[in-house]
């Protein structure tokens, strides 16, 4: 030790020795306390990262400025989906484009392109964390900032006896496009090894724990998630097997293929696939129970007879709208529906939610009843319902 080692020099010059050595301490402590909080800042739940933008306006600078605009506001609805539980939602206040403006503490540009009326762009933004707990205290909104161990995510494909990771609709893209290092669920995107086939997929998604097993002990010892997508006729499916933060679990989820865009519907899917997962985790830490698992309603057959007053009791439906302010203003407007109770939301994401309800009545009479209240209810006829302002 430094202690035990005798030094003929004086006071005066012991010290002065030993300075260049504290300053090279300090440096080193300084420089590991930076690190230390970029490595916080990094994966804080604070920052949304990937944001994509493309607005067009009568000149660059105006598409520019409503674009960053635009970023702020849905990443402020991403960070207080993340912090803040579902059924607690409808007491998030609703802010001016200033008052989120004045919580950003950064803005990081990954890619922008400009033309003299469009721009485009993908950007990272922060906001000042004590700024975003003082708003949600002062609102005596709960939040949780707890975050689950980190999980692993295989998006598959199966093509005939081929297993992949990306088809034609963009799967493993879909997943990679995600901002999954700064969510509640922190993930990792995994590719499939070479010698993994059809069978074993199927296997799994039939219930075979003993080949799930032997998967998880081939892709490391993170939990890990299969996301298995299906594209047949007009529905993109999606099916997550496997085990995350809070437990076993199979699930499945449709969703039909707008206007024939399979990438976009791949995004869309990934988005409300991941959704489920943070969903999954906020509820355990809430104390409300795992949510009821995401389904929809099977089509009935050709053959059966379709009578308008025979219904079923419990409704699945997907809720579109453009942002958390229009979320809040149609989840309110469900909320005093005549004959509908037991509200739920499955899942929730930037543009859409998954909702199950009890309604005591035909479909008929609940589409009166929402088309009273601005809300357009929609029977696809192959199971599934979508909801929107009219």
């Amino acid at each position: 030790m430094v202690n035990s080692v005798r030094i003929s020099l004086s006071g005066v010059s012991v010290l002065r020795s030993l300075v260049p050595i504290v300053m090279l301490c300090l440096a080193g402590f300084a420089m590991a306390a930076v690190f230390a909080a970029g490595a916080r800042a990094a994966d804080s739940p604070f920052t949304v990262a990937k944001l994509a933008v493309d607005v067009t306006a009568k000149d660059a600078v105006t598409a520019k400025r409503i674009g960053m605009g635009k970023a702020q506001k849905d990443a402020f609805d991403v960070v207080l989906e993340r912090l803040v539980p579902l059924s607690d939602a409808g007491q998030l206040p609703i802010l001016e484009q200033e008052d989120i403006e004045g919580m950003v503490s950064g803005v990081s540009v990954r890619r922008e392109q400009m033309s003299n009326t469009r721009y485009i762009a993908s950007l990272d933004v922060s906001f000042n964390e004590y700024a975003v707990r003082q708003l949600l205290e002062s609102y005596g909104v709960r939040f949780s900032e707890a975050r689950s161990p980190s999980i692993s995510i295989l998006p598959l494909v199966i093509e005939g006896d081929a297993v992949k990771s990306e088809g034609g609709e963009g799967w493993r893209q879909a997943w990679a496009g995600l901002d999954l290092s700064h969510s509640m669920v922190p993930a990792t995107v995994l590719k499939p090894r070479p010698d993994l086939d059809a069978a074993t997929v199927t296997a799994i998604l039939n219930g075979d724990d003993g080949a799930f097993v032997s998967m998880q002990d081939d892709y490391g010892s993170a939990p890990l998630v299969l996301a298995v997508a299906k594209v047949e006729s007009n529905t993109f499916t999606t099916r997550l097997v496997g085990v995350d933060s809070v437990g076993d679990f199979n699930l499945e989820h449709a969703d039909m293929i707008a206007g024939g865009d399979t990438k976009a519907a791949a995004r869309a899917a990934a988005g409300i696939a991941f959704g489920i997962l943070e969903n999954r985790w906020k509820t355990m830490q809430s104390g409300e129970g795992l949510p009821t698992e995401v389904r929809h309603q099977e089509a009935p057959s050709e053959d059966a007879p379709r009578t308008p007053a025979e219904v079923p009791r419990i409704v699945v439906a997907a809720v579109e709208f453009s942002g958390l302010r229009h979320w809040q203003d149609i989840r309110g407007r469900l909320m005093n529906v005549r004959g509908l109770q037991a509200l739920e939301v499955n899942a929730l994401s930037a543009r859409g939610a998954s909702v199950t309800f009890d309604y005591a009545g035909s479909l008929g009479q609940l589409q009166s009843e929402l088309s009273q209240l601005g809300i357009v209810f929609e029977d696809r006829r192959d199971g599934t319902f979508v909801l929107r302002s009219q």
